[in-house]
């Protein structure tokens, strides 16, 4: 690709040779003749006119450089939908692994990639252009949109819907039995799990995590959300779009997260409660009720991050003069009982 293309792919300022070719994107360490590369500030700059770099993203506020710049307002951003352009999904014939064992009532759309080991039964529908990699399992009435891509080992339960553009990473299991059960003289019961799961457009979700059917209804992943790695989604769980959320998350049952959530590593959420949108969730928060929108909490309990920061720093400082603290009170009693005080 010309540089003049993706510069304007990517509405940037060009200064220098506007007609280079672009073979490739890298890191600056790693980069060729022919790459282009990204720089936020000045010593990232430095560090890429030394290398072989064709081409280099950068703020519009930087200096002049040897190199052919390409001014951005956010060169890691600019770097990122120049990478998507040069690895968009190119359509290929359908291929089907010896392997595989597609049941006859499955459908697949155009350009469909099934490779070994993988299992669809009956009722499937596969959009055009989705790759299944080795060892998926897609059972019966499922549903995945176009340009979908399973990862090795993934498993998708009974009469899931996945729409477009969504990747699953390997061994995502969508659509188990959610974790419900009542308990009556001495007994447990397993409530009934007739519930689907509905995954819509460009969502992306990390090895390793589960996702519940709904026990009644649908559990739902609202369109640009992305999920980490080894995170747990309940039964009749309601995420809205383009939420972000970290490893190791877990998500009780009916709970509603909002559009635009992020949530960071290891944060717990019991069931019944709604995170209002845009709310900032840290790091092994314990969530025990309603997130009002916009909130930045933290902790565990949650709480307002100020108030935790603050309660912190108090606590530090008692931990350090506690023995001055303690000396003070033996005073007071001892002058107490001396009648002093």
């Amino acid at each position: 690709m010309k540089i003049k293309d993706l510069a304007l792919l990517i509405e940037g300022t060009i200064e220098g040779d506007d007609n280079a070719d672009i073979n490739d994107l890298s890191g600056i360490e790693s980069a060729r003749q022919g790459d282009l590369t990204f720089a936020m500030d000045e010593g990232k700059l430095c560090l890429a006119e030394d290398s072989l770099t064709t081409c280099v993203l950068t703020t519009k506020t930087s200096r002049k450089s040897t190199k052919t710049l390409i001014r951005v307002n956010n060169p890691k951003l600019a770097f990122l939908l120049a990478y998507n352009a040069f690895h968009e999904n190119v359509s290929a014939d359908s291929m089907v692994h010896p392997t595989a064992v597609i049941a006859a009532s499955a459908i697949l759309g155009k350009s469909v990639r099934i490779d070994a080991h993988v299992i669809v039964e009956d009722n499937v529908v596969i959009g055009d252009h989705t790759t299944v990699e080795s060892g998926a399992k897609i059972k019966k009435n499922c549903r995945l949109g176009e340009q979908c891509r399973l990862h090795p080992n993934v498993v998708l339960h009974e009469n899931t819907i996945i729409k477009n553009k969504v990747v699953l990473h390997s061994g995502v299991v969508v659509g188990s039995d959610g974790f419900g059960y009542m308990r009556d003289r001495g007994k447990i019961y397993k409530f009934p799990q007739l519930g689907t799961v509905v995954i819509e457009d460009d969502v992306e979700i990390g090895a390793n995590t589960t996702i519940d059917r709904g026990s009644l209804g649908c559990t739902i992943i609202g369109s640009g959300t992305k999920i980490d790695n080894l995170c747990h989604i309940a039964h009749n769980v309601k995420i809205g779009k383009n939420v972000i959320m970290a490893a190791q998350c877990g998500i009780a049952g009916s709970s509603v997260i909002g559009d635009n959530v992020t949530m960071s590593g290891q944060v717990a959420v019991i069931d019944n409660v709604t995170i209002g949108q845009n709310a900032n969730i840290g790091g092994q928060s314990g969530i025990i009720g309603h997130i009002r929108e916009n909130a930045s909490i933290w902790g565990s309990p949650a709480r307002g991050v100020r108030q935790v920061k603050n309660q912190l720093a108090v606590l530090s400082w008692l931990s350090k003069n506690f023995s001055k603290i303690s000396k003070m009170i033996k005073d007071i009693d001892q002058g107490k009982r001396q009648g002093v005080l």
